[in-house]
């Protein structure tokens, strides 16, 4: 039997020799149990992972289903402007083959509109990070440039930064269309509502709100507003006489001759009703305002349409009465001007019509109108 020694060497270990086999199958127990935790674990995690990767997938697929069946062009771009993703609309909208051939690609060198090459560009006013929209007219290949409305959306990162922008054109061509046609009818009820429609020449209605607006106009100016009132001579005659048609083509041709004898931008020729016609001249003198009724009373004596039921000549003929007046700042109405232009007319039809007669004076009138 071998002698146990006195002492061990440094460096040397007893533990293993004198340990408790029962504390050291406990020990490993212990660590059966933590690796089948961890193993169970890791486990759950790929598990989880597999999950999370088949989710993702599916979303994926889900979100290019939805993004394809997107109607309109809708594009993803980067913040440098270049593709990251194109939908089946913008492909065709764009003519591609694969959509492939726009990836990377800048958007601008596919739509060539100047706009996105400007601080117009949806790119460009999206990084304020708000929804951006705007019409652009895009041309695409030899036809007209294609309408649309152009909606932008900021697209934002893990950490809130702008990493991009969602991109969708709207073909507004029918709106557009549409707002064109509205805006010619509306057009055509301002013409019908303002413009005589056997003359062409502004109605009684425009006539009266003309008077009003110069008169306040010259009053505030303190300058002279003139006004023209001039009938045909002996119409009814000639209208008996000719037929109706001949009467409305007389009234159209002396209507040609106010309008051309009436041409300033402020002044106005309208036809007052029947065969009488008024025209507002404002800043006009008295003296200019005859030598206006003047160039008409001659052209349309000119005109050398026959009227052999006339009294004055052996042609149609005009009688004119024309009024002139610095409106006072008193309260006297504008139809003080038009009585005082009615009053002139009827003097020159009894002195022997196809003349000019200018009033005496402009009577005062009280008048309600505002100031």
């Amino acid at each position: 039997m071998s002698e146990r020694p006195d002492h061990i060497e440094p460096g040397g270990s007893s533990s293993a020799a004198d340990a408790d086999p029962s504390a050291m199958a406990q020990e490993l127990d212990q660590l059966r149990q933590e690796c089948a935790e961890v193993q169970s674990l890791h486990e759950e995690a790929m598990a989880r992972i597999n999950e999370l990767t088949v989710d993702a997938e599916i979303a994926h697929l889900e979100f290019e289903q939805v993004f394809d069946s997107v109607g309109d062009p809708t594009w993803v771009l980067n913040k440098e402007g270049e593709v990251l993703r194109i939908n089946k609309a913008f492909q065709a909208l764009l003519g591609l083959d694969s959509r492939k051939e726009a990836l990377g690609r800048k958007c601008h060198d596919m739509l060539s509109c100047a706009d996105f090459t400007s601080d117009q560009c949806p790119l460009v006013q999206v990084r304020q990070m708000k929804r951006v929209e705007m019409e652009m007219a895009v041309p695409l290949g030899t036809d007209a440039p294609i309408p649309f409305l152009v909606t932008a959306m900021p697209l934002i990162g893990l950490t809130g930064e702008l990493i991009g922008v969602v991109e969708q054109l709207k073909n507004i061509s029918e709106r557009k269309r549409f707002e064109e046609a509205l805006q010619k009818a509306n057009a055509e009820l301002h013409q019908l509502a303002d413009v005589d429609s056997l003359t062409q020449l502004p109605n009684r209605r425009v006539f009266d709100e003309r008077l009003d607006h110069e008169w306040r106009r010259m009053r505030r100016e303190q300058q002279p507003l003139s006004l023209i009132l001039c009938d045909i001579d002996f119409f009814k005659r000639y209208n008996d006489h000719y037929g109706h048609q001949a009467g409305d083509d007389c009234i159209r041709d002396v209507a040609a001759c106010i309008g051309a004898a009436v041409r300033r931008p402020a002044d106005l020729p309208a036809r007052y009703g029947g065969e009488e016609f008024v025209a507002v001249l404002p800043n006009t003198t008295a003296e200019g305002a005859e030598n206006i009724a003047q160039t008409i009373r001659r052209q349309v004596h000119a005109l050398g349409k026959e009227h052999a039921q006339s009294d004055a000549s052996d042609c149609v003929t005009l009688s004119l009465g024309v009024a002139t007046v610095i409106p006072p700042q008193n309260g006297v109405a504008p139809e003080a001007l038009l009585q005082a232009a009615d009053a002139a007319l009827y003097r020159a039809k009894e002195t022997g019509r196809n003349r000019v007669t200018a009033a005496d004076s402009i009577v005062p009138t009280p008048s309600g109108h505002p100031a």
